[in-house]
């Protein structure tokens, strides 16, 4: 007898996979409240030193989207388990990333309510069975489930999985960050199941290889649901714990917020003193060396996607004027620039951007392993998500200059020229941020890379020394101010300065903005620090960038969570 993925979850089942993610919430409470702590100081900071941020040439709209608005259509296949074969199936896919499968189009134009909808929480993109059956060979069994968000309001959670992973040893970005809090807490308990299910469970599974490979990925799924679930409930009572323990630190960091930057000062002078050195004679000769071909590599594939980037929009406006030239009616001018509003969206036309990152994905993947490296796929979400932000700002950009200068609108030859010197400017516009954005993913790229690798072998060495700190922890009764995080800014600081340097040689120094830069003085012996007399009360304010350490995802969009994760749907070229 084979196995039933479905008849395995019984009770017994259940209550073991929520036995284990009530242990890992169990663990990972005590990280969350120290995490929570420690980025409210860093708010509270930031509210008062706030950081002038890097401006850009393109405009960048401020209009809410249209979560209805229809971004793609067209047509999947779809594995229908009933009755085990693939049927084709019409797509409607909106602006919110809610994907309506339909009978047919016709279905659709009659107003028909969709067989199914799903919320693209992560699918990987398919258009052959071939693809199909290679992606169940690379996840045998290799845990697949993957997600994707970023979010201000998670930083300090992200920094608690971060604390938690490495206590396993486990360090660096990976695919489980991507996801909501709750996703990513799956993923973890998953992350620990998987090896222990693998082994019980994969030798009695019987039949034909893609069959035992389409059961395993379906029992997977079935138990990360059951995960999920309970992970869930008890995740929304830590959000109650949280808004309490803000209240408290509101009450507790702004009154005493100089003593405690004092105390938080104190504490980095002696890490720096003890630790500073060592840190540094590891970085000049283990991770110096290696700066330069990484960082060629990285710029040359980025180079090549940001490129490929600049000529569709080129191409797409040079076709906009045409149309405009040959009809030599400027009264349509408004309507025929509208078409190119929904570029930024239209996956046929930003596939070619998007497959230039193919490239940068091998280089990753190999190099990768060097470094313990694990989050290619992390990078090239990152990559893309650049891509179509800066071609939303374009075209963006070319349209608000287009609706400004319509009163001046004359003669068609006239409008052209117009349109053509406009055209110029958005593209230099264009340039500039280009350039600025590619600097910065360079930057955080090598961070991600080589910051993991120096903690994780130094590991053994400092962190053993790291108690003797305790002694200049005492007046931070709510934990605001953490040893081990604070030598790990030391690190960061560190490797940032090799990593600036490096790209130094190359080009002009990029902005700094991987973490909280009004704290990053702290770490030099020049500047001393100033400490205001006044207690200061301000109103919240987002952050600025922070450290990829604290496993950061800043460029991601809520929009664009859906890029990665296995499923059992397969995504033709229209989507």
């Amino acid at each position: 007898m084979g196995l039933n993925f479905s008849a395995q979850l019984d009770n017994r089942m259940r209550d073991y996979l929520r036995g284990r993610a009530d242990g890992l919430l169990n663990d990972m409470l005590p990280h969350c409240r120290r995490q929570y702590a420690a980025a409210f100081l860093t708010k509270v900071w930031n509210e008062l030193e706030p950081q002038a941020s890097q401006g850009t040439q393109l405009l960048q709209s401020k209009e809410p989207k249209d979560t209805d608005q229809v971004i793609s259509s067209g047509y999947i296949m779809q594995y229908m388990e009933n009755k085990k074969k693939w049927k084709e199936r019409y797509f409607v896919m909106k602006a919110s990333y809610n994907l309506d499968c339909f009978e047919s189009k016709e279905a659709h134009q009659r107003g028909l309510k969709p067989d199914g909808s799903v919320h693209l929480s992560g699918y990987i993109s398919l258009s052959s069975a071939s693809d199909y059956r290679e992606m169940l060979h690379q996840s045998w069994p290799i845990f697949n489930v993957l997600f994707g968000r970023d979010s201000f309001e998670v930083r300090a959670f992200l920094e608690a999985v971060r604390v938690y992973r490495e206590q396993k040893g486990r360090y660096g970005i990976c695919d489980l960050y991507l996801g909501s809090e709750t996703e990513i807490l799956s993923n973890l308990v998953m992350e620990d199941l998987c090896p222990v299910l693998e082994s019980q469970l994969i030798p009695h599974i019987r039949g034909a290889e893609s069959k035992r490979k389409q059961t395993w990925l379906k029992l997977l799924g079935e138990m990360y649901a059951v995960v999920e679930t309970q992970v869930s409930a008890e995740f929304r009572a830590l959000l109650g714990e949280n808004e309490e323990q803000r209240q408290r630190l509101e009450r507790t960091i702004r009154p005493d917020f100089n003593q405690i930057l004092a105390a938080k000062k104190q504490l980095m002078e002696k890490i720096q003193a003890s630790l500073g050195e060592r840190v540094r004679c590891f970085c000049r000769e283990q991770v110096r060396p290696q700066l330069g071909p990484v960082q060629d590599a990285v710029a040359g594939s980025m180079g090549a996607v940001l490129g490929e980037t600049r000529r569709l929009f080129s191409e797409e406006v040079s076709e906009v004027i045409n149309k405009v030239k040959s009809g030599g009616d400027t009264s349509s001018l408004a309507q025929v620039c509208s078409q190119l509003q929904v570029l930024p969206h239209h996956s046929v036309q930003m596939h070619h951007c998007y497959k230039k990152t193919e490239e940068l994905e091998r280089y990753l993947s190999k190099v990768g392993p060097q470094f313990t490296f694990c989050g290619s796929r992390f990078l090239i979400q990152r990559a893309q998500n650049i891509v179509q932000q800066l071609m939303e700002d374009a075209v963006y950009t070319f349209q608000h200059m287009v609706a400004s200068m319509q009163p001046s609108i004359g003669h068609p030859a006239e409008t052209s020229q117009l349109l053509d010197n406009t055209r110029v400017l958005v593209l230099k516009k264009f340039g500039s941020d280009s350039n600025a954005a590619g600097r910065q993913f360079v930057q955080d790229a090598l961070l991600e890379l080589f910051l993991p690798f120096v903690l994780k072998t130094l590991e053994p060495v400092c962190k053993p020394e790291l108690p003797a700190y305790e002694a200049y922890l005492s007046a931070d009764d709510e934990g605001v101010i953490q040893i081990e995080s604070t030598y790990k800014e030391l690190v960061l600081h560190i490797v940032s300065e090799e990593i600036n340097k490096a790209m130094k040689e190359n080009s002009t120094r990029p902005k700094f903005s991987l973490y909280n830069e009004s704290m990053a003085y702290l770490w030099d012996n020049g500047p001393q620090l100033s400490i205001a007399e006044s207690t200061h009360s301000t109103s919240p304010t987002e952050l600025p960038g922070q450290s990829a350490a604290l496993g950061t995802i800043k460029e991601h969009k809520d929009h664009t969570e859906s890029t990665q994760a296995s499923g059992n749907n397969m995504m033709a070229d229209g989507l």
